[in-house]
């Protein structure tokens, strides 16, 4: 088996983890070894079990040089003595546990910022053979103008550094490695499409235990960040003007208590439902009937095929790719139409709904099923 190393903020509950945890499972030749830096994430017991090696290293932010310092250890295959089985500066000592790890050839850098260069550098020149940036966003995560300037001029060190390019989209790939960049591939956010597939017992399920069983249930789901303009979906709601209807908002994030106070603001809090982290966001796809995607910008997420591949009517932003319509649940709508055109929306929706019965349909042929997409990725890690 061929270890490849993954260098990722952490192993939590974010989409390009998810993604790549999706492909992990399904490998027969390679086996994920991440480098990842903070606290345990959601998705660290699964990687372990699978057979993964666990580095955690201080960011660059940290301390810069005690970033490239660990990555170089790693890279040299040096044995490293660590007091948690976990590899950091901060736990360097002796009689800590032992771990030997075999030197890599492979390493793949998922970044949303062309800064990862510096990853890709460091590894160069330790002689890792095959440097691969992977990209799953089409802009910067926030509002800084600053950053986005300094990520075009970084796109040519990693250019020069990496030589694997892969993206989600291409406009993914166009944000990371440059606009005139021609040799990035484009490796689909692919999942097990069957486990989203409608399951009535599921959603009366959930449906039971929000005790909202006989309510027109709008959903939003993904962390509670800038990106995912929740404010707008708020704002949305708020015209629809239906007795029956509940938001339900499901994830976390740092903008929770900044969201529910606008829920209080604009006097709907006492129909809006915070449901926080779930483990499977697939059972809270049967619950939803209709599921909003704000986005500023995304690369694609994968609530967009998830809720598809769960017969779920989407409405989402033209901010994402084209590529996230799969089937004809899904369409397109500009936040500049705005929150009343995206509320008529809906009413259009839910009377087409009720017209027709939620079936189950066949997206096999999609490019999003993660049986072809992975036998595509590991074809690319062990030949490049």
């Amino acid at each position: 088996m061929k270890r490849v190393l993954v260098i990722l903020p952490n192993l939590d509950l974010g989409g390009a983890e998810t993604v790549i945890m999706n492909f992990f499972r399904c490998f027969d030749e390679i086996v994920f070894d991440f480098a990842v830096h903070g606290e345990k994430g959601f998705y660290e017991d699964e990687a372990l079990s699978l057979g993964a090696r666990i580095f955690r290293v201080p960011t660059r932010s940290e301390s810069f040089f005690g970033n490239i310092f660990a990555m170089q250890e790693i890279y040299k295959a040096k044995t490293i003595y660590s007091d948690d089985a976990y590899f950091s500066t901060r736990f360097i000592a002796g009689g800590g546990q032992n771990i030997h790890v075999e030197k890599y050839d492979t390493v793949i850098v998922c970044s949303e910022h062309a800064f990862a260069f510096i990853e890709l550098a460091v590894a160069w020149s330790c002689g890792v053979k095959t440097r691969a940036a992977w990209s799953h966003f089409s802009d910067y995560q926030g509002t800084s103008r600053l950053k986005r300037q300094a990520n075009f001029f970084a796109q040519p060190f990693l250019r020069l550094f990496g030589n694997l390019f892969l993206a989600c989209t291409k406009d993914a790939g166009r944000w990371l490695f440059g606009k005139s960049f021609k040799k990035s591939h484009i490796i689909n956010n692919a999942m097990d499409l069957e486990k989203f597939k409608f399951n009535l017992e599921a959603r009366e399920k959930i449906r039971e235990k929000h005790e909202i069983s006989n309510k027109y249930i709008i959903g939003i789901t993904g962390r509670l960040s800038w990106v995912k303009n929740h404010a707008f979906a708020l704002k949305v709601f708020r015209r629809l003007r239906m007795e029956d209807a509940v938001l339900l908002i499901v994830g976390g994030g740092e903008l929770r208590e900044e969201i529910e106070a606008k829920a209080a603001l604009l006097n709907i809090s006492h129909k809006v439902i915070f449901a926080g982290k779930v483990e499977s966001t697939a059972d809270y796809y049967q619950a939803i009937d209709l599921l909003l995607i704000p986005s500023f910008h995304e690369g694609l997420p994968l609530v967009t095929i998830e809720a598809q591949a769960a017969s779920l009517p989407v409405i989402m932003s033209d901010a994402i790719p084209p590529e996230a319509k799969i089937s004809e649940y899904a369409c397109f709508m500009s936040l500049k139409d705005g929150a009343e055109a995206w509320a008529e929306k809906i009413l259009e929706i839910k009377e087409s709904a009720s017209k027709n019965k939620r079936a189950v349909i066949d997206l096999k042929n999609s490019g999003y099923h993660i049986t072809s997409e992975a036998k595509k990725l590991q074809e690319f890690l062990t030949t490049s």
